[in-house]
C-alpha cells in the first residue's frame, strides 16, 4: 500500500484485526485501543467513508452479518422453524434499512 492509501501505516495484519473486530461488533474506539492507536486519529480516518480503515470496518461488519444470515437461511430451508422466523425477521429489517436509505439518501 502507498502512504496515501495507508496514512496510519497499518500492516495487513492490523487491517485484518480491524476487519475481524468490526465483525464481532467492537466499536471503532475499542479497535483503536486494541491496535494501540490514538483514538482521535483513528476516528478521524474512520469517519471518512472512503478511507481504507472505514472500508475494512464496513466489510468486516457486512461479512459477519452475511455469514450469520446465510447459516440462518440454510437452517430455515432445512425446516428449522425458529431459524425461518429469525431469517424472515432479519430480511425485513434489511429491506426496511434499504428503503430508508433510498428515501433519505437516494441510494
Amino acid at each position: 500500500m502507498n502512504l496515501l492509501a495507508n496514512p496510519l501505516l497499518l500492516s495487513d495484519e492490523e487491517y485484518a484485526d480491524i476487519h475481524n473486530l468490526a465483525g464481532c461488533n467492537y466499536s471503532p474506539e475499542k479497535i483503536a485501543l486494541f491496535l494501540s492507536i490514538d483514538t482521535a486519529t483513528f476516528l478521524d480516518h474512520w469517519k471518512n467513508p472512503t478511507s481504507p480503515i472505514r472500508i475494512t470496518y464496513n466489510r468486516g461488519v457486512l461479512e459477519a452479518e452475511f455469514k450469520v444470515n446465510l447459516k440462518q437461511k440454510e437452517l430455515a430451508e432445512s425446516g428449522n422453524i425458529t431459524a425461518a422466523q429469525i431469517f424472515l425477521k432479519e430480511s425485513e429489517k434489511i429491506k426496511l434499512e434499504n428503503l430508508r436509505n433510498q428515501c433519505l439518501f437516494g441510494e
